[in-house]
């Protein structure tokens, strides 16, 4: 058995006094950098949600102004102005029809100038609708109608 010099058993305490509290430390930079890292990775996933939200709402938005858009004309008849409504107390919308009112002034092949309309004729009707939301997402369609024109 080769007994160990004192001063080198001296050399290893004192070695071992030195490193007592690295591993402590070590694991307190560990612990730095798992928070960082976390950090960054809900700030990441809180992004996407709002993304998600307003693409959502976007969505929702676009189906109602669709909605209206089918409406007018079918249940609804085309008549020229503006109108204003709210579905549920999120989306608030606005429709806009116009009548395309055909060129008359144009000569016919020739030379015949062309009458007035015929009764129950179709006239194109511009329509267009947009929704807001909420959150300030506004959402525009348009679309052209063809309807008989209302009586007065």
């Amino acid at each position: 058995m080769n007994a160990a010099s004192p001063t080198r058993v001296l050399a290893i305490a004192a070695r071992r006094r030195g490193e007592r509290g690295f591993a402590l430390l070590e694991i307190l930079v560990a612990f730095v950098i798992l928070a960082l890292g976390l950090a960054a990775v809900l700030a990441g996933v809180s992004v996407a949600m709002r993304s998600d939200a307003k693409t959502q709402t976007t969505r929702s938005a676009l189906r109602v102004a669709q909605s209206r858009l089918e409406v007018v004309g079918v249940s609804e008849t085309l008549v020229p102005g503006h109108s204003e409504g709210r579905v549920g107390n999120q989306y608030v919308w606005r429709q806009t029809v116009t009548a395309i009112q055909p060129v008359t002034d144009s000569i016919a092949p020739g030379g015949i100038k062309p009458g007035p309309p015929a009764r129950n004729v179709l006239t194109a009707f511009w329509v267009e609708v947009a929704v807001g939301a909420g959150d300030g997402t506004v959402v525009r369609l348009a679309g052209l109608k063809l309807g008989s024109v209302a009586k007065p």
